[in-house]
């Protein structure tokens, strides 16, 4: 493979994704049994379509309300979900959920359709997301916690959450690149060595990167390698990886970075590592 060298590291951030939330008390009333990543390609004035499922896990009728977001993340462990459309890769305004509420019969499931109409427009290129959100109402399953007449106390309530992601490629267009940063040798609590890492995405494609590493020591051994293929990376956004690289005496080493996008060329990196 041909490789691209990135020489020069700067600093960053990284890492993902989440699917439900709830409060430490709550037990699923709904779950979507679609996937969480819906993920097209299309060309610019085509419409597709997708559906969503949702079942009612319990013996009680449930509610849910639909609406839509925006998404982004980073390698430090935050995310954000921003109003639909406020992101200028945002395919939140092509995206239409067709019904912003449902009811589901107990122990029963539903489908969810929505549309996305690509813009007829030339000057789109890579990859555009945004996220379309089932977010359960409180119901009889999920009621506060009743407090006795003379006591005080909080109501306990749950609010489940599911964020599906919706992405659409635009055709093969869109650059992908690849930027590593704050390389760390670390040593685990057990003395083993280890390296973590940020992957940012500075291209215009989302891809689902494959990153390994290869760590040599002063005479040109190879001491270690780990490898990884990891989730949906959006432009803009990046993710923590980190590699167990197991027992290493104290000195200097090399290391390699790779990261592959899906196209050529694979991007690299040449570190030292201090252990």
């Amino acid at each position: 493979m041909r490789l691209a060298t990135r020489s020069h590291l700067r600093s960053g951030v990284a890492t993902l994704l989440f699917v439900v939330v709830m409060s430490a008390r709550a037990h699923a009333q709904l779950a979507v049994l679609s996937n969480l990543v819906e993920e097209r390609t299309g060309s610019p004035g085509e419409r597709y379509s997708g559906r969503i499922t949702v079942v009612n896990t319990t013996n009680q009728a449930q509610t849910a309300r639909i609406y839509q977001t925006d998404f982004r993340f980073a390698a430090d462990g935050t995310s954000h979900t921003d109003d639909p459309g406020s992101s200028s890769r945002s395919n939140a305004p092509w995206v239409h959920p067709q019904m912003t509420r449902l009811s589901i019969a107990p122990g029963a499931q539903v489908s969810v359709p929505y549309s996305v109409d690509i813009p007829a427009t030339d000057s789109l290129h890579g990859t555009y997301w945004s996220m379309i959100m089932i977010e359960g109402t409180d119901g009889a399953s999920s009621a506060p916690s009743m407090v006795r007449a003379g006591e005080q106390g909080v109501g306990v309530g749950s609010v489940v959450r599911y964020a599906i992601q919706v992405a659409t490629h635009i055709g093969s267009s869109g650059t992908r690149a690849v930027q590593f940063t704050n390389v760390n040798a670390v040593k685990n609590a057990n003395g083993t060595g280890a390296v973590d890492l940020d992957v940012v995405n500075t291209g215009e494609r989302g891809y689902r990167p494959t990153l390994w590493i290869e760590v040599y020591d002063a005479a040109g051994v190879l001491r270690a390698k780990g490898r990884q293929v990891r989730g949906l990376l959006y432009p803009g956004t990046s993710l923590r990886q980190h590699y167990d690289l197991g027992a290493l005496p104290s000195g200097t080493y090399k290391a390699l970075i790779f990261a592959d996008t899906g196209v050529e060329p694979v991007f690299a990196s040449q570190i030292a590592l201090v252990f």
